[in-house]
């Protein structure tokens, strides 16, 4: 399968982005990244985001993929107890997903909701 996955942080942006783009590296064949891309907090007042998207291929299904994300997170030192609209270390979500014959098997609404999902996307696509 190949997964197109959105990264973003604004708590030590730099040094968790590539946390998360080294630790991707072990899953993932074949590893593609957008630029980076610098965003404002949306939803709350905070830092700016650091956002890109990372595709590959790997032959976990998308609920095992999820919860290795998960994963990584908590490893970066993700508040799980925090609003959806917060600062975060780490934040990593599935937004597309293509089979072998580039079909497309899940697409997140993320994509058409932001900017910062769709501008890095496009970069890859």
């Amino acid at each position: 399968m190949r997964y197109f996955l959105s990264l973003g942080s604004n708590i030590n942006a730099q040094k968790n982005i590539e946390f998360a783009a080294s630790e991707l590296s072990k899953i993932f064949s074949d590893l593609n990244s957008s630029s980076i891309h610098k965003t404002k907090a949306e939803g709350f007042e905070g830092e700016d985001f650091l956002n890109s998207v990372i595709s590959g291929t790997c032959q976990f299904s998308f609920d095992a993929l999820n919860k290795k994300l998960k994963e990584i997170e908590n490893a970066a030192g993700r508040d799980r107890n925090a609003p959806k609209f917060s600062a975060r270390t780490l934040d990593i979500d599935i937004v597309l997903q293509l089979d072998e014959d580039d079909e497309i098997i899940y697409e997140s609404e993320e994509i058409t909701q932001y900017k910062f999902v769709s501008e890095p996307l496009k970069e890859i696509l």
